[in-house]
């Protein structure tokens, strides 16, 4: 996401950090979600992490969640934050490098899940640990996707840094706004997404996460709690 202007006490014309802080947040939740699903699968190729049909079940729903989550990041970009940014921004705004990312994200994406579930049905068929050849090599074909998967989302989100730094300015705030809460009112799956993003931000971006995400309250803290339960289970940690 771009840089935008410093908080200040009066309302300010354009988007401020704090009104960036929901989509940085998510951004950063779903990388750190896609690595540490890359160094799992990279353990049980290894065979240093077990993998019983429950883990393999949580793990195939995690995968299911974080891929949802990206494809509705990203579609809203194109579909209601890129709008914004290019009614406001003049001749200067050229998106196609990361319209680019985004096909070749939706295409890896679906790679992510056609192996994921090919692996989960492996394991409720045949346990890991009586694993034939060709099941370690699915499961290594699913390491490397998720690691490409990580690198390619790291890089887009500097690319998209990098391409809309500036630029958020000439955005009247009501609008960046209004198009935001519209982008995540409409998420998948508003506990997870909530709940993956409160893990995840920094003390100082928490109040506005909750905000933006609806984390606040005791019906966050129990999904929270429910989701931190199903992540023992995938991650062991």
């Amino acid at each position: 996401m771009p840089t935008a202007p410093p908080d200040t006490d009066t309302d300010p014309a354009s988007p401020t950090d704090r009104d960036l802080a929901p989509l940085r947040v998510t951004d950063r939740a779903l990388l750190a979600d896609v690595a540490r699903l890359a160094r799992l699968a990279d353990g049980i190729a290894a065979g240093t992490v077990p993998l019983g049909e429950r883990r393999a079940l949580a793990v195939g729903d995690w995968v299911e969640h974080v891929c949802e989550a990206i494809r509705h990041r990203h579609e809203g970009e194109e579909a209601g934050l890129w709008p914004v940014l290019e009614r406001h921004a003049g001749r200067t705004l050229d998106l196609s490098g990361l319209r680019d990312d985004h096909v070749a994200l939706r295409g890896l994406l679906g790679e992510v899940r056609r192996a994921t579930r090919g692996l989960v049905g492996a394991v409720l068929v045949r346990p890991i640990a009586v694993a034939s050849a060709e099941d370690f090599a699915r499961i290594r074909r699913l390491a490397r996707l998720l690691g490409e998967l990580a690198d390619l989302l790291d890089e887009h989100r500097r690319d998209a840094e990098r391409e809309l730094r500036g630029l958020l300015p000439r955005v009247p705030r009501a609008e960046w706004l209004r198009a935001a809460r519209d982008h995540h009112a409409e998420a998948p799956d508003p506990a997870f997404t909530a709940a993956r993003a409160h893990a995840t931000a920094a003390p100082g971006e928490l109040a506005a996460v909750d905000a933006a995400l609806g984390g606040r309250g005791l019906a966050g803290v129990l999904a929270r709690r429910a989701l931190r339960r199903r992540e023992r289970l995938v991650f062991g940690d």
